[in-house]
């Protein structure tokens, strides 16, 4: 063993010198040698330096392409992790697919994950490559459909899973559909691509439940609205007894009961069996520039000048000292966030909803005039974002 030569080596490769990588190989330096403790072997560093030809010289030379290390780390798994396609498509044809350990997650059910964690082109490509040569997860992991349905990752991830035969109807390790995981986690997007692949939209889960039982608990009408596009039923009972219809006046969610087709909707105390737990904040904190938390208090100012302190009550239920309160709040009481370079103020849930009614006044109420250098449209814009923040609570 030499170490002198061996070190060469390993800064030819580290500086991605092919020259000098022949020339230590050439003078006896060891294929395998170790980078370093933690980074792995030589050809590991190549791999994750995407240099495509010091790889080749490696495994010419004698490099091997399975695990190495206490953590058996494999080449391709870099590779992969680091979105060099071309060099992991050389592993492949090596045999490096066979090679890998089944200690670890399996490099495709990686690959899937880091299309979420890691968006590039690249990381596509890559997926692509593996699934052409056949990659598959390991036994006792998801399927790659699942596995991409619940990190919620790209359409465009989901269609190459499809269009690679992925079954639109998998069904993960407990029974439940890929739709009704997408359901539940409010993914619109990939509700619609399973739709548009086929999936059937009824597709019940382990309980009868289906997708839109499913949304509907969960109050995420995209998702609601793109399942009866389709065609859903709304009649359908579950295995608990439940249908549609009574998920949606149980939760009190009278936009979904119209979206359902009634009429009338109000408060009803209904009995059902829940699924979910919902989070109902008493406060919240407003972060921002204060240029945008004081023109809510603005919004608030001039609704209030408009409507007067009774017309404002009427309209919303609550009494005028709460939002103004909240106004002089926003002007005289924000705070410098620490490690932050934003400002912000704690509030109630009842000051948060006043604001949020004053809002909705400006946007769509009579009230017409905006705050000076303010558009309409951009208060609907403030409302809007303030209304999805909310519902991802």
């Amino acid at each position: 063993m030499n170490h002198a030569v061996d070190q060469q080596l390993i800064e030819a490769v580290q500086t991605g010198d092919e020259v000098a990588v022949v020339q230590a190989l050439t003078d006896g330096a060891d294929p395998n040698a170790a980078a370093s403790r933690y980074r792995g072997s030589v050809l590991i560093e190549a791999a994750r330096s995407g240099k495509l030809g010091i790889v080749g010289l490696l495994v010419d030379a004698g490099a091997r392409i399975g695990p190495f290390g206490y953590f058996h780390v494999t080449p391709l798994r870099v590779a992969v992790l680091e979105a060099h396609t071309g060099v992991v498509q050389y592993f492949i044809a090596q045999g490096a697919l066979q090679a890998e350990p089944t200690t670890r997650t399996s490099v495709l059910t990686e690959a899937v994950s880091y299309t979420r964690h890691r968006p590039r082109p690249a990381a596509l490509a890559t997926l692509r490559v593996l699934l052409e040569a056949g990659a598959t997860p390991h036994p006792g992991e998801e399927a790659p459909l699942i596995t991409a349905v619940m990190r919620s990752v790209a359409p465009v991830v989901l269609r190459l899973l499809l269009m690679s035969g992925a079954n639109v109807n998998q069904r993960r390790s407990d029974g439940t559909p890929a739709l009704v995981i997408a359901a539940r986690r409010g993914d619109h997007a990939a509700v619609d691509v399973l739709l548009q692949a086929g999936a059937e939209v009824d597709i019940p889960d382990p309980q009868g439940r289906t997708a839109l039982m499913h949304a509907i608990e969960r109050n995420e009408q995209p998702v609601i609205a793109a399942l009866l596009l389709a065609g859903a039923a709304i009649d359908t009972v579950s295995t608990d007894g439940m249908t549609a219809l009574e998920l949606a006046r149980g939760w009190q969610h009278q936009n979904v009961q119209f979206m359902l087709g009634e009429h009338h909707a109000g408060l009803d105390d209904v009995p059902i069996i829940r699924t979910v737990v919902r989070i109902t904040p008493t406060g919240v904190r407003l972060t921002s520039d204060p240029r945008m938390l004081r023109l809510l208090a603005s919004v608030i100012d001039i609704v209030l000048d408009d409507l007067g302190d009774d017309e404002w009550a009427t309209r919303t239920g609550v009494d005028a000292d709460t939002p103004r309160t909240v106004a002089l709040r926003l002007r005289n009481q924000l705070v410098q966030a620490d490690n932050a370079s934003w400002q912000q103020l704690d509030v109630t849930a009842g000051e948060l909803a006043a604001t949020r009614s004053a809002l909705v006044e400006l946007a769509y109420g009579t009230t017409r005039v905006p705050p000076t250098g303010t558009s309409r449209l951009e208060v609907v814009d403030l409302l809007e974002e303030l209304n999805r923040q909310l519902g991802q609570w």
